[in-house]
């Protein structure tokens, strides 16, 4: 990932928030719904204080696409595929979702929380796998196509936590004869290629004042300006387009319909 062609990226200033439900939908677009967690959710990018530059890669997703897509990113901060489902963004894909759009589904990450009964769901006894085929009869019965997304690894050598719940996705799209994109294959090939600390600038691994974002005006008035932040899960601006990037090209590599729509 070369971090130095994504500084357009850093001019990412519009005020979104986690509850899409009130987004207007395009009529004459196909929509992306994202269902997924903080690794893919929309963060706030100016005010005070905002998270800039903490950034979901389903944030910037739809910039690589043309005027006839619109990315709709319903992701949200903490969730599981099973806590997503109580949120008022799940009824609002369900409602929404139409023959010809498409849903993205991402989770893992708070998933693997064995601790927290709300959220927990395990590969192991086949929880996680019917939590995640919810997400698809609701794709299809909309006429809609599921994609599956394996989790993005956080900066560590093995990310043994999300593993299983990867190879479970795999089989699960192998059943339902579903697109796959392998986020986490992806993320931790760059990883064991680069190095934690080279790859660890995609995360958010922020000096104060860090120099990489100052040229977005609205960084001096983020909750990290001051005290900067060491974070290997969630990305920053760079990891978020680099990860969308990565997105767009396993659509690319599966001849999926949609990278017909990628600019």
């Amino acid at each position: 990932m070369n971090e130095a062609n994504n500084f357009s990226a850093l001019e990412f200033s519009e005020p979104l928030t986690e509850d899409v439900t009130k987004l207007k939908l395009a009529e004459d677009k196909i929509h992306i719904f994202i269902a997924g967690d903080s690794t893919a959710c929309n963060y706030p990018h100016t005010g005070e204080p905002n998270r800039y530059p903490r950034t979901g890669w389903g944030q910037v997703f739809g910039r690589f696409f043309s005027d006839k897509v619109q990315v709709v990113n319903c992701a949200i901060s903490g969730r599981s595929s099973l806590s997503f489902k109580r949120e008022v963004n799940y009824p609002f894909i369900c409602e929404n979702l139409r023959k010809g759009d498409c849903l993205f589904i991402q989770f893992a990450h708070n998933d693997s929380k064995r601790e927290d009964r709300s959220r927990f769901t395990s590969p192991d006894d086949g929880t996680y796998q019917s939590s995640i085929s919810e997400y698809i009869a609701a794709a299809k019965s909309a006429g809609a196509e599921p994609l599956l997304c394996t989790s993005i690894t956080r900066n560590m050598p093995s990310d043994s936590s999300l593993e299983p719940y990867g190879e479970a996705l795999k089989a699960l799209a192998k059943e339902h004869s579903l697109a796959l994109l392998d986020l986490y294959g992806r993320t931790h090939s760059l990883l064991a290629e680069a190095g934690a600390e080279e790859y660890g600038r995609n995360y958010m691994n922020i000096a104060p004042h860090d120099s990489r974002f100052t040229a977005f005006a609205e960084f001096s008035r983020s909750e990290y300006y001051e005290n900067g932040c060491e974070d290997n899960t969630h990305l920053n601006i760079i990891g978020a387009r680099n990860v969308a990037a990565l997105a767009a090209d396993e659509l690319k590599r599966l001849s999926h319909p949609l990278a017909a729509y990628l600019i």
